[in-house]
């Protein structure tokens, strides 16, 4: 049955990371503004919700340079309701955190976080309202795997709670409180590599009193109505390129909550206009980075080579730095990484911070794992499968010294791979470092998907940044290839 008007309409984000411009045809907040509003105005919705979760406030030089400033005053001026935090929320530590949280007009919701030195009040384990007589709980879980999944220092004396626990106590709390909608907020994700009980599945299963599950954290797209034992859960995938539209008629047919649920794409709102008022508010953001932008960090005597064509089809001496950078900053026995993910060239002279966001312009962050060789040999031969012709997925390298021939069939090419001169064994493990994106399996590095994350890095354009101001740039025009091509392709 066509429902016309409905009590709750809910939009949901989840790991935008920064993503609030409409860069590489993500959805404008500019162009969401205007959807909202005509949302609001439709009475016909009910009360409208706009809620993220979490990893918001990192992973673009938009968010970066002003240290997650710039997305809560967004965030503010689309009028947000409610959001959970994400691990990466807490990479620029936890006090600046805190003073993010006082700049917000929405709540920041808990039930699991816990700060064993000072409690925080900016952090609400849960939010109850009453609406046309039905009484709606919101709660926000955090996902534990933030113990390894931002830097250590970012999260002293912060405790996350085993979600089925926290639950469980706010569930027993409140049972002679006549809930009768439960929406929980989490930042839990439905990866196979997560322990069962920090995922969202398993929060659906185990408690059919939660009603709304508005997820994040695996990157994970549901197009179509994800149901787990009578609980709907959103993901909507990363980047802001997706949102979800979720309508709720309370009561019906005898109690039954009745909820439809679409996935829109950046086409369904060609046809908003880009309100004014967030487009300047963002152009005056911008402005007031160019100063940080602008702030030298180094100098190079010779051309950086990022060139999109070229760094997909071998090295150069920019992606043997980025790649050295992150080998130094993760202390990682390899380093991998995608030739796509690399978009410019520096000029030989001054290096400014906005040169490096140029050239390294996706916010990827860089994470650790636990590979064994024969899964880094099937990666490796994955990155030189298209050598000659361009390919995104182009394996750049430290840590290895590769022999390969391009004359043999792709996927079967590789005829070494060794560390310090010492061949790479098929049985042992390695820790290697990749970005999240190649974690996901993005650029079909499928046999990095599995294995477990160790460590969670910066981006990797902060990564390099930090690296030139300590070390300078210390390669030049040429260099010695790590990637070595038996009929010297490369």
């Amino acid at each position: 049955m066509t429902l016309d008007t409905y009590d709750l309409t809910f939009i949901h984000l989840n790991d935008i990371h920064g993503r609030v411009t409409g860069e590489n045809n993500s959805i404008s907040f500019a162009k969401l503004f205007t959807f909202l509003e005509t949302l609001r105005n439709d009475k016909k919705n009910g009360k409208v919700f706009l809620i993220d979760s979490g990893d918001t406030i990192h992973g673009t030089s938009f968010a970066n340079l002003s240290k997650g400033e710039s997305i809560v005053e967004l965030f503010n001026s689309l009028k947000f309701d409610y959001v959970t935090l994400g691990n990466h929320d807490f990479n620029y530590g936890y006090s600046h955190l805190k003073k993010l949280l006082k700049l917000q007009n929405y709540k920041t919701l808990g039930l699991n976080f816990i700060d064993n030195e000072s409690p925080n009040k900016d952090i609400l384990q849960y939010d109850i309202i009453e609406l046309n007589g039905f009484k709606i709980c919101f709660f926000g879980i955090l996902t534990p795997e933030t113990y390894y999944k931002t830097n250590s220092k970012n999260i002293k004396n912060l405790q996350f709670l085993e979600p089925e626990k926290a639950v469980q106590n706010l569930l027993k709390k409140l049972e002679n409180d006549n809930i009768k909608f439960y929406v929980a907020i989490t930042h839990l994700g439905c990866d196979t590599s997560s322990y069962k009980s920090n995922s969202s599945f398993y929060l659906a299963e185990t408690f059919p009193e939660i009603n709304l599950i508005l997820d994040g954290h695996s990157h994970t797209t549901f197009d179509t109505k994800k149901i787990i034992n009578k609980t709907l859960i959103s993901q909507t995938g990363n980047y802001n390129n997706k949102i979800s539209l979720i309508r709720v008629k309370l009561d019906y047919l005898k109690n039954n909550h009745i909820i439809d649920y679409k996935l829109l794409k950046v086409e369904d709102f060609i046809q908003y206009e880009n309100n004014s008022k967030i487009e300047k508010k963002i152009e005056k953001i911008l402005k007031s980075q160019e100063n940080i932008v602008n702030t030298i960090i180094g100098k190079t005597n010779f051309d950086l080579i990022g060139e999109r064509d070229i760094v997909r089809s071998r090295e150069t001496n920019f992606t043997q730095l980025i790649t050295d950078a992150i080998l130094w900053k993760t202390e990682s026995d390899v380093v991998l990484i995608n030739g796509g993910s690399i978009r410019d060239s520096i000029k030989a002279g001054d290096i400014r911070i906005g040169d490096v966001v140029k050239a390294i312009p996706f916010g990827n962050y860089i994470v650790t794992k636990m590979i064994s060789g024969e899964n880094l040999i099937k990666a490796l031969e994955n990155g030189l499968k298209a050598i000659p012709n361009s390919l995104g997925g182009m394996a750049q390298v430290a840590g290895v010294e590769v022999v390969f021939d391009a004359n043999k069939e792709p996927l079967n090419r590789i005829e070494s791979v060794s560390q310090n001169k010492v061949p790479i064994s098929l049985e042992n493990y390695y820790n290697v470092a990749i970005t999240d994106f190649m974690a996901l399996g993005g650029e079909e590095y499928s046999s990095f998907v599995s294995p477990k994350e160790l460590k969670s890095y910066p981006a990797v354009e902060d990564i390099v940044i930090e690296y030139i101001k300590k070390f300078g740039v210390n390669i030049g025009d040429s260099f010695v290839s790590r990637l070595i091509s038996k009929d010297s392709i490369l």
